[in-house]
């Protein structure tokens, strides 16, 4: 993914590619901040939404061969969007990789494959699996994202991840091919999933055990309880901005460095959770990611621990 300088849209010169593709809904101009859990960002050029997998692919391979700035946009809920017009493609995949599907129970076994498409909302399959009593992803509970962008990044809790259920993913390869890839031949790691160059999530599978849906909504009832208690979630933000050190926490670094309720603007290091920026009304990209920069440089200074940013910051 690159960034690249902000341009007048109605000269941008990929324009025409772009909207005469089948199958595909298109926002153009759309502000980011309607579509990142900070609520900070300006407008991206191109907001594409295809309605089927034959749609992405064509979408796809038309912006590769064009070189067309592009990236995939989840729930924007670990995004830092820049203030600055980003003159690219966003993709969106709930229209066309958004399904939740329970496969038949298989013989002998005492568990079910659950598949869901990347687009899929966490919360929406938080709900199903009540519904039909499919316990492993209550870990999840209260993080914002799309099973594509949790599988990514490993999302989880100190409870457990999406990859302690997880049995394969499908991806899209560079040539546009859809090729399913096992648990075991990925890389996994803390809040990284590494996948091969070039590919994208299209769906994942789990292995979920059938349990009573009053033991699931028991431990998703004392999941966000915790939660409540520690961490600011009325305010806009992207849940924790750093990994955690090994053996150690960045909250806690961060609070030892003397940085909670530190502000820049309308940005604050939470006072309820170090690891947390929340954005109190109207601030800017700019605003958050001062705030982040002053962590990693005083937790160095103090520690001499280099911070790992969880976030990713979108350039203008």
């Amino acid at each position: 993914m690159s960034a690249v300088a902000a341009t007048s849209w109605s000269q941008t010169p990929w324009t025409a590619a772009v909207a005469g593709l089948p199958d595909l809904d298109l926002l153009w101009n759309e502000p980011l901040s309607r579509h990142t859990t900070f609520r900070v960002g300006a407008p991206v050029a191109c907001l594409a939404q295809p309605r089927s997998i034959a749609a992405l692919q064509t979408l796809i391979g038309r912006l590769r061969h064009e070189g067309i700035p592009h990236f995939l946009l989840g729930a924007g809920s670990n995004l830092l969007a820049s203030d600055e017009p980003w003159d690219g493609v966003a993709i969106q995949l709930g229209l066309c990789c958004g399904g939740i599907h329970l496969e038949p129970p298989r013989s002998g076994a005492d568990t079910n494959l659950l598949r869901v498409g990347a687009g899929a909302k966490l919360a929406r399959l938080l709900r199903f699996s009540v519904q039909r009593g499919l316990g492993g992803f209550e870990p999840l509970v209260g993080i914002p994202g799309t099973v594509g962008g949790a599988v990514v990044m490993n999302a989880g809790t100190q409870d457990g991840s999406i990859t302690d259920v997880l049995d394969a993913v499908t991806i899209m390869e560079t040539t546009g091919d859809p090729r399913e890839v096992p648990k075991s031949r990925l890389e996994i790691g803390y809040r990284s999933v590494t996948l091969p160059e070039g590919s994208l999530i299209l769906e994942a599978s789990f292995s979920v055990k059938p349990t009573d849906p009053r033991h699931i909504r028991s431990k998703l009832r004392d999941a966000m309880k915790r939660r409540r208690a520690t961490q600011p979630l009325g305010w806009p933000s992207a849940g924790c901005i750093f990994k955690n050190p090994p053996g150690q926490s960045a909250g806690a670094l961060i609070e030892r460095a003397g940085l909670k309720g530190l502000r820049c603007g309308d940005a604050e290091i939470s006072s309820r959770h170090a690891n947390w920026i929340i954005n109190l009304g109207q601030a800017s990209s700019r605003d958050v990611l001062t705030l982040v920069q002053i962590a990693e440089e005083r937790v160095f200074e103090a520690f001499g621990v280099r911070l790992e940013r969880e976030i990713r910051v979108l350039a203008g």
